[in-house]
């Protein structure tokens, strides 16, 4: 694979962190773990790393990281994924939750929620997605109504990962319908224990059941549970979600890079295949174009926050992924490889179909990238 060599801060981080992992490798999990060890090995893990500030540390330091960039971020990230870590379960508190506290709490909020974050104390889940309103967000009906002590929320959301293990939820619920869509949505925080709170898990075509339907029957979140002001909203939530395609997307070029390194392993054990070999090279020279295009925005984030160009690399790196898994499975179907080989490419390839839905569909990452990053009018 091509190696791409960064400033001398971000090289000197990876090697330090590769040291550290040399003496504290990640703990191994069979390829296809029940749901439950997965959430309790990783947050284990997740609290041993935050101990040596080893996540989070484009964080300040007042609040546990090491006031580094994004693209110090993303080494850490590529240093866990060579040394085979586990997935990080509370990855929605520490790549969305926290840095729209550290950008948008207040005081209070940022000393209560972001040490428990670091540590997976408490586990985060994203209450955005409803029935009706996936791509479209703003058109949510989920509702949120003031009262002496704070909101009672009522609606439903769908697609929320890991909410039968999470202590705490971030929503938008609509709390003004007099105004534009936009206008009227406000960001709350709540408590996962909260009475009239129903988890529903949903059983997924890869037998997965990390995704869920929640469903809010009047309940409370205190007043100190707001972040921003009433019909902030759709504001912050684009903040919360220019982190997520940045970061979160970064992170998913690590499991293509893992399933072309497999690729190139198995080729070497198979038949001449011109053909395949040709695809895997264009797959390869494509993804590390993306990875490229991936790091470059990562560096501009060091004068800036994340912004709208972060669709390119989520759109790219999603369809592109479909492809390779896609080989993958074509060349583990042949004679001679193992069942369980088999199986785990069947599972990745399921996998991937929905890479191209989950953090907003292939449709509006190119309607966001022609209008925000291309300024191309609608009427075009």
């Amino acid at each position: 694979m091509l190696t791409l060599s960064l400033h001398q801060r971000a090289e000197t981080l990876r090697a330090e962190l590769r040291q550290w992992l040399q003496s504290n490798p990640p703990p191994v999990l069979p390829e296809r773990v029940e749901l439950e060890e997965f959430v309790n090995v990783s947050r284990a893990w997740q609290r041993k790393l935050a101990a040596e500030r080893w996540i989070a540390v484009h964080w300040p330091e007042s609040y546990g990281g090491r006031g580094l960039g994004l693209l110090e971020e993303a080494v850490v990230q590529e240093c866990l994924a060579e040394a085979g870590s586990p997935q990080l379960v509370n990855l929605f508190g520490l790549t969305m939750v926290g840095p729209v506290l550290i950008q948008h709490g207040t005081p209070e909020q940022k000393e209560r929620y972001l040490p428990r974050i670091l540590t997976a104390e408490e586990i985060w889940c994203q209450g955005f997605s409803e029935p009706e309103a996936g791509s479209d967000l703003a058109s949510l009906k989920t509702v949120a109504v003031r009262n002496d002590t704070g909101w009672s929320i009522r609606g439903q959301k769908i697609w929320t990962s890991f909410a039968q293990y999470a202590e705490w939820c971030f929503l938008l619920a609509r709390t003004d319908a007099s105004v534009p869509k936009h206008k009227g949505l406000t960001y709350l925080l709540v408590p996962m224990t909260s009475e009239g709170i129903e988890v529903r898990p949903l059983m997924q075509i890869s037998g997965d059941r990390e995704f869920n339907e929640l469903f809010f029957d009047d309940t409370h979140t205190d007043e100190k549970n707001i972040v921003g002001a009433p019909g902030d909203g759709w504001k912050i939530a684009i903040s919360t979600l220019m982190y997520e395609r940045v970061i979160l997307t970064f992170a998913r070029h690590l499991q293509s890079q893992a399933v072309l390194s497999e690729i190139r392993d198995l080729l070497r054990t198979l038949p001449e295949d011109s053909r395949s070999r040709a695809e895997f090279g264009r797959l390869s020279a494509r993804h590390s174009a993306l990875r490229a295009l991936a790091l470059s925005h990562l560096a501009q984030y060091e004068q800036r926050a994340p912004g709208p160009e972060g669709s390119y690399d989520k759109l790219a790196w999603s369809e592109t992924f479909q492809e390779i898994c896609q080989l993958a499975l074509e060349l583990q179907s042949r004679p001679g490889a193992s069942a369980e080989q088999r199986i785990g490419a069947e599972f990745r390839y399921l996998y991937s179909r929905g890479r191209t839905i989950a953090a907003g569909t292939s449709e509006i990452q190119k309607n966001i990238i022609a209008e925000r990053v291309l300024g191309l009018s609608r009427d075009r």
